[in-house]
């Protein structure tokens, strides 16, 4: 007989119920062992291979105050991993640096190097520290060094957002803080999305807003793609300055189409699910780029329109980069619902960021939890750093003298541009300025995502001059701290001069 004609007698005495361990039939009883119920496989735990565990000895260089470069070097190979990219390339075209001073720093040979882009567009203030910051941040380290800002508050916290809100325009009175300019807008994607309801986030190609999972997914430029298939929600919106096409004949033009492009781009997305539009003032990292008044106006429009906010990124150009306190305010009559801060807030010497918000926001957050935290929110010393560093700023009027040096700079850039085949175009406000790089054709020495060996070239020929500075693909950064002279200018120039005329030489040798 079958295997079912022999089995199925089985079945109904039993009342389909289970009848042996090599099958189950029906829901089991309470009482059933579970071998009936489902059998096992037997797959076991790996065996456990232990490694030894125990905390390790400092060497005997540790017990050394100073250490020879090449212990330096060593130790850098063994231990130091570096930020944006392959860590030996970058280790080995970094001078090791032991002291600053004014736009100025001094590697272990006593050469020195002028500070081109105030390291990541964040020393502001040079690489001395002001001696009323000093006293500020000891004074705070002598009394409170810290303090959980959940938990406890300090007086220096009060002081600094009150400072902030009494010097920022509007009804921003409210203000977070956070350690980085990732932090910051990574807290300022939180309250918007619940405070408003929404949860798309709107920006453009061109822009940076971070390095955490989320700011990246935010930023457009080729850093981006990264967090690709990690994140959702975050639409893209095409430039004011596209690469490969002009939105019109003139910049108000210009202007007016990409807006309009924007607004049919809000509204095949569903206005009612965006929840905000975040841009940086001014483009930095992706080659500050100058949009005519009627864009950030335009924006500023439409975001009132459909109840979006608006949410400025002001970790590059906020406290007087551009000429202004803060990047916005180049562009008549608009005031974001929320910005976010950084670097320029301490002059980079602490580490500390915030996100600023109007009253209506704030009052929001009074009664509802933004949804961020993090251990060294209000840390005092930073803040302590932040509160005498923006007294410095206003009490010396420095957004006033970077107007003043606007002219020197650009005039300088454009030299370059006018005497170089390899440099493309500048484009300067106050002192937030650069230099795209261009080949034998005109056009731009390579795609933002590309490398190109006329880059590496450059920037070794400005290190051998005595000169750092940040390039991202074919974008060199013009962007000092904010208290280096005419003279410095010059003498930055007459360097780049030398620079460009090698990297003519460069790429019509390598066009041969």
């Amino acid at each position: 007989r079958s295997t079912m004609q022999r089995i199925l007698p089985s079945l109904r005495r039993s009342g389909a119920r289970a009848f042996s361990t090599q099958i189950q039939v029906g829901l089991p009883e309470s009482t059933e062992a579970i071998s009936t119920v489902f059998k096992h496989d037997n797959v076991g735990i790996p065996e456990f291979k232990p490694k030894d565990n125990s905390t390790g000895s400092p060497s005997k260089l540790h017990e050394k105050k100073a250490w020879a470069q090449d212990e330096v070097d060593e130790k850098l190979k063994d231990n130091c991993v570096f930020a944006w990219g392959p860590s030996d390339a970058l280790r080995a075209g970094c001078p090791t640096m032991v002291r600053g001073e004014g736009v100025w720093q001094y590697d272990t040979e006593g050469k020195k190097y002028l500070d081109w882009s105030a390291g990541a567009v964040c020393t502001n203030l040079g690489n001395s520290m002001p001696q009323s910051v000093k006293d500020a941040i000891n004074e705070q380290m002598d009394t409170a060094p810290f303090v959980y800002g959940d938990l406890a508050v300090t007086e220096v916290r009060a002081k600094l957002c009150s400072l902030l809100a009494d010097i920022s325009p509007g009804d921003l009175n409210g203000f977070i803080f956070a350690s980085g300019g990732a932090e910051a807008n990574e807290c300022a994607l939180r309250m918007v999305r619940r405070y408003t309801g929404r949860y798309k986030i709107m920006s453009r190609y061109r822009s940076y807003h971070g390095g955490t999972t989320s700011t990246l997914a935010m930023t457009g430029d080729p850093r981006t793609w990264a967090t690709d298939t990690q994140t959702t929600g975050f639409i893209k919106i095409p430039d004011p300055f596209p690469f490969s096409f002009s939105w019109g004949q003139d910049a108000e033009q210009a202007a007016e189409n990409a807006l309009l492009a924007l607004h049919e781009q809000i509204l095949m997305e569903g206005p009612e699910s965006i929840a905000a539009i975040f841009m940086e003032a001014i483009t930095g990292s992706n080659g500050w780029l100058l949009p005519h008044p009627k864009y950030m106006q335009g924006v500023r429009a439409l975001c009132d329109q459909y109840g979006i906010l608006m949410v400025v990124d002001e970790v590059m150009c906020g406290f007087g980069r551009t000429g202004k306190l803060f990047g916005f305010q180049n562009f008549e009559g608009v005031i974001p619902d929320m910005f976010t801060f950084a670097k320029g807030v301490t002059g980079a010497f602490m580490p500390l960021s915030g996100v600023g918000m109007r009253d209506d926001i704030f009052d929001f957050y009074r009664t509802n939890a933004p949804m961020y935290g993090s251990t060294y929110s209000g840390h005092p010393l930073p803040v302590a750093c932040g509160y005498a560093v923006v007294k410095y700023i206003l009490e010396n009027d420095i957004p006033g003298r970077v107007k003043q040096m606007e002219s020197t700079l650009a005039e300088g850039l454009a030299s370059l541009v006018a005497k170089h085949k390899s440099a493309k175009q500048a484009r300067v406000i106050g002192l937030a300025g650069g230099i795209d790089l261009a080949g034998l054709s005109g056009d731009s020495l390579m795609h933002m995502h590309q490398t190109h060996p006329a880059v590496g070239f450059f920037k070794n020929r400005l290190r051998e001059e005595g000169l750092i500075t940040l390039l991202r693909g074919h974008h060199m950064h013009c962007t000092p701290p904010l208290i280096i002279s005419e003279d410095e200018i010059a003498y930055g120039i007459d360097i780049l001069d030398k620079c460009f005329a090698d990297l003519d030489q460069f790429l019509e040798k390598e066009h041969q």
